[in-house]
């Protein structure tokens, strides 16, 4: 993994200060006058993230303990007390999104697009974009769910820093003790089936779903106001994108969570997997009403006439 930005300390009563400062080092470190990004003719001197889309076949939430990295004081007394749950903690109503970083781990697809001074990413699970204003300075905006990013390019990699995170998006801290297997968690039981033959880049030989355990072992909290972003986008080969991203919050972590995904080159007619072809699908809210159900841990869809009678059922 290439260098990443030293971690700074975000004070919460002046947290966007280092922000600032550490984006306008970044900015002027890695922008020049003849930095790609701001013309039609640019396109021809960047990496090719344009053709088909990437997906990733990872669970789309963090697995591996190792990537866990210390706790401040505040964050290690949430944990101590956090109830784990089998399902991504975020309510489904009016199809909220999860937000960065986990709205580009799904499963959908990613589609890179560009303009003049914008690279714009389509994650089709979410049905969303999110916009990359590249060779600018980053400034401050209103809170979002994918936040303010801005982006430039150190050689063949595409370095985006973003900040300015909506409080509910959904945030892990890290990962601990999975609660026990059940044979219906909701979103967790996403992946093959045992016995199935995986997708290019999926897991070998099928079997249990990757997700299954490390989802319920996802440790879920409130990131700081000054929570902040940086993402690394590297082509490995012409199939293989690679992306690095380091998190930065003095209120959870005392160093930035570092992890890297994987991204595979899905395209018509050439090596398409399944339903996703490579080309851009629409993605549409279906109807539904989301509740957690204790009984499971877990949060269920259901028909509004169906989520009806069982909250009746309950309210007896």
């Amino acid at each position: 993994m290439r260098d990443l930005p030293q971690p700074f300390r975000v004070a919460r009563a002046l947290s966007v200060l280092p922000l600032l400062g550490l984006a306008a080092a970044v900015h002027a470190a890695g922008h020049g006058a003849d930095a790609p990004g701001s013309t039609w003719a640019d396109a021809a001197r960047m990496p090719d993230l344009f053709s088909g889309m990437w997906m990733t076949f990872s669970g789309f939430v963090e697995a591996d303990e190792k990537l866990n990295v210390p706790f401040t004081a505040e964050a290690q007394k949430y944990v101590a007390t956090f109830q784990h749950k089998r399902d991504i903690p975020y309510a489904q109503e009016g199809c909220r999104s999860p937000g960065l970083p986990i709205a580009m781990r799904m499963g959908g697809g990613l589609k890179f697009t560009y303009a003049p001074g914008m690279i714009s990413i389509y994650m089709q699970s979410m049905g969303h974009s999110r916009f990359i204003r590249m060779n600018r300075q980053q400034g401050t905006t209103s809170p979002r769910y994918y936040g303010n990013s801005v982006g430039h390019w150190e050689g063949d990699t595409l370095v985006v820093e973003t900040q300015d995170f909506l409080p509910e998006i959904t945030f892990q801290y890290g990962v601990g003790e999975p609660l026990p297997p059940l044979e219906t968690i909701g979103t967790a039981n996403l992946g093959p089936p045992p016995g199935s033959v995986p997708p290019v880049g999926g897991p070998p030989g099928g079997g249990p779903p990757p997700s299954l355990a490390s989802l319920s072992a996802a440790i879920w909290g409130p990131h700081g106001d000054g929570m902040y972003m940086v993402e690394r986008m590297q082509m490995i080969d012409t199939a293989t994108l690679r992306i690095d991203t380091a998190i930065y919050d003095d209120t959870v972590w005392m160093k930035p969570y570092v992890s890297t995904r994987s991204y595979k080159r899905i395209q018509k007619g050439i090596n398409e997997v399944g339903q996703f072809t490579g080309e851009p699908e629409e993605w549409v809210c279906s109807v539904s009403i989301t509740t957690f159900d204790p009984d499971t841990n877990s949060y269920v869809d259901k028909d509004p006439e169906e989520m009806v009678r069982m909250l009746d059922a309950r309210g007896k």
